[in-house]
């Protein structure tokens, strides 16, 4: 829809040229994409690869914002209707058949428990929104243990698609206001590229912000990523002033921003550089180094040019955004199938894409963004656009169905240890509801997640016996969350009330968990931790059950201070941390009972069940890393008693995925809700001795 009438007398100073193909700008595209597969590969070198995608917002921004504005000059306005039917064909066609091919290697190479969240994800993706999925995903602590989604890249795309439903409708106020300004140069220059500073300066501000705050949503979230678009439009603005630079300054700035870049490939990670979590400041780097490429190449041809426009890296350059799309469920898909990591598959898998990649060029992405029936008629464009949507929400509708799986096969064993025939056994809860069977915590308040300081309702949180004398509390990090259940059918058993209070990832040792999604302290832990136990202080339960990973503990912030430690110095910290915890309960005449986190899988037990439908093909060996709960236990005997959680799905040196018929793993880490009940018994013992001890006098 065209917004303002045609305006067809344009100063001179102001004109901008038709946009040409940049063979450079390919050339760039190359290099963007290939650190960004070679990074996902696992390549070595590139732990920064990621930053190819920052140079993707670079190079979009500059290239869309110079159409707009093109199109602003030599009409006064956009075409809202023109652009996004442009945008449909560029983006949709080939999208939407990464999408169903995805779908349906999903279904006929990865275990069925993963159908459905996959097919949440191709969906979300499908919309452009997936950025906003993965970000919450990431923030959900239970949730980021999902391994990697085929379709997690689609989030840039949702991010450059989000952006572009914005800018044009900001171009046309844009347009209005030098309209009505005059027209002239530097009312141009103040309408356009004093607009684009403000979003790049808002945008970056936000970015920094929310790294700080919440990692996740600052990597993936629009607000936090549209200044790197921005900065790219903000090239496209000055273009006439740039062109009035000499040739050799572009020439100087172009070989400073490929040494930048490649620095920024090296040295980069993704986990956080430098005490920073990215984006935050560190998304400068690369974001300057692909304005600067741009910069250099506009207007000259000089070497960098020249070694940019070379026929192999053009190439590859064309094939970018079909490399892009197709390399990550190719990788990921292909490796889970093949039950391998080993280099030689990833590259094999890389090659497979390739071929992929020049297939869908030739026979999809190129045919629909060139027809002409397409190009004349933007409302079908648009309507071609949204039948493939359709056509991917329907192919997730066939591919994300699966069907209960509540048997499995498992190898008896005699009394004297003689192995029997595999038999089917049933299994409670079945595979597909095990991933949810994690009790009623989170959606009672109760286990809180990073950002919750305060602590959750007393009454809220208590189960069992809620009018009884003795009163338990269970605290930890999730750990608590799975365990506590054991605790609530044990107070069942013996007439207590027990409270239930967890925070994701914070240790109840007194010590200050340095976190990389956060780039720095978890400040809220220690907040929460001090007001927990200042309750329970005023409270004075009978005991407390202190529940805590392993993970919780791996790396922590030394004194306050910005020195990080881990390993064997984290777990003396932490035993350190959690014995002040002890002593403090036990002035206060709180008897401590200690639960041991449970064995981390190095796979989804229910995944591999779903899998192999063999109990015996999904064991995995003792986590033999040194435990905080078990040090404390040994230094403080008289003060904390341990009751090993483990014991029971870890009889001898191997974890097993199910006991008794009963789902042992609801993910990697955490035990079902059905098999921690059926612990009641080890947790009431160890409780009825506590309170024993502490009824003696300690």
């Amino acid at each position: 829809m065209t917004v303002l009438a045609q305006q067809r007398v344009i100063p001179a100073k102001t004109r901008t040229a038709a946009p040409v193909r940049r063979d450079d700008i390919q050339g760039l595209r190359a290099i963007a994409v290939t650190t960004v597969v070679a990074y996902h590969a696992g390549m070595p070198f590139v732990p920064g690869g990621f930053v190819g995608v920052d140079l993707f917002f670079v190079l979009s921004g500059f290239l869309i914002t110079q159409l707009l504005l093109h199109e602003v000059a030599t009409t006064g306005t956009v075409s809202l209707r023109q652009f996004w039917a442009r945008r449909a064909r560029r983006i949709l066609p080939l999208s939407a058949l990464v999408l169903v091919t995805t779908m349906l290697a999903v279904r006929a190479f990865m275990s069925p428990l993963d159908r459905k969240a996959i097919g949440t994800d191709v969906l979300w993706s499908a919309l452009f929104s997936g950025n906003w999925r993965f970000a919450q995903q990431q923030t959900d602590y239970l949730a980021s243990d999902r391994d990697p989604s085929p379709v997690l890249h689609y989030w840039s795309l949702g991010v450059e698609e989000q952006f572009y439903f914005v800018w044009p409708v900001l171009l046309i106020v844009l347009a209005v206001v030098w309209r009505l300004a005059g027209r002239g140069r530097t009312t141009y220059a103040i309408a356009f590229g004093g607009a684009f500073v403000a979003v790049i300066a808002a945008s970056l501000a936000h970015s920094v912000h929310t790294t700080a705050a919440n990692q996740p949503y600052a990597f993936f979230g629009t607000p936090s990523r549209a200044w790197q678009l921005a900065a790219g439009a903000l090239v496209a603005v000055a273009v006439p002033a740039i062109m009035r630079l000499r040739s050799r300054i572009r020439a100087v700035l172009g070989a400073a921003a490929l040494v930048l870049f490649a620095l920024c490939v090296w040295l980069l990670d993704e986990s956080g550089t430098a005490g920073l979590a990215y984006p935050s400041w560190l998304a400068v780097a690369p974001t300057l180094a692909g304005v600067l490429l741009v910069v250099s190449g506009t207007g000259t041809y000089g070497r960098l040019n020249r070694l940019l426009s070379i026929r192999p890296l053009t190439y590859v350059g064309d094939l970018s955004f079909s490399i892009y799309l197709w390399h990550w469920p190719v990788l990921v898909i292909g490796m889970a199938a093949l039950d391998t990591r080993a280099v030689e598959v990833r590259l094999g898998l890389v090659a497979v894409a390739l071929g992929l990649s020049v297939a869908s060029h030739r026979l999809v992405e190129n045919p629909f963004r060139r027809a002409r029936v397409l190009a004349r008629r933007p409302g079908l464009s648009l309507a071609v656009g949204a039948a493939l949507v359709t056509a991917v929400v329907a192919v997730v509708a066939y591919a994300s169905h699966a069907e209960t799986i509540d048997h499995v096969m498992t190898t008896p064993v005699t009394g004297d240890g003689h192995r029997q025939a595999p038999v089917s056994q049933h299994i409670t809860p079945s595979l597909e509801a095990a991933a949810s069977d994690a009790g009623p915590f989170k959606d009672m308040g109760c286990h809180v997640g990073f950002t919750q300081t305060a602590t959750p309702s007393w009454d809220g949180c208590t189960f069992a016996d809620k009018g009884a004398r003795q009163r338990v509390v269970v605290l930890g990090d999730s750990i608590g969350g799975a365990v506590a259940p054991a605790v609530i059918a044990a107070g069942e058993q013996r007439g207590w009330a027990v409270t239930v209070w967890a925070k994701s990832r914070c240790p109840m040792a007194d010590v200050t968990k340095f976190d990389p999604e956060l780039g720095g302290a978890y400040g809220a832990c220690d907040v929460f931790r001090e007001a927990a136990l200042r309750q329970i202080e005023e409270r004075r339960p009978d005991l407390v059950v202190l529940a805590m990973s392993r993970l919780s503990t791996g790396e922590l912030a030394v004194d306050g201070s910005d020195r990080v430690t881990e390993g064997r110095e984290a777990v003396v910290l932490a035993t350190r941390g959690l014995e002040r915890t002890i002593d403090r309960l036990h002035a206060a005449g709180i008897g401590v009972v200690l639960s041991d986190s449970p064995n981390r899988a190095p796979f989804f037990p229910t995944s591999c069940l779903a899998q192999k439908r063999d109990v015996s093909r999904c064991t995995f060996p003792v986590d033999r890393q040194p435990s905080v709960m078990a040090a404390a236990a040994r230094l403080m005997p008289d003060e904390a008693a341990l009751v090993d959680a483990n014991a029971t799905a870890c009889p001898g040196d191997t974890c097993l995925p199910v006991v008794g018929g009963v789902v042992v793993y609801r993910d990697k880490l955490h035990f079902t809700q059905t098999f921690a009940r059926t612990l009641a018994d080890r947790f009431a013992a160890g409780i009825d001795a506590a309170m024993a001890r502490e009824a003696r006098g300690g």
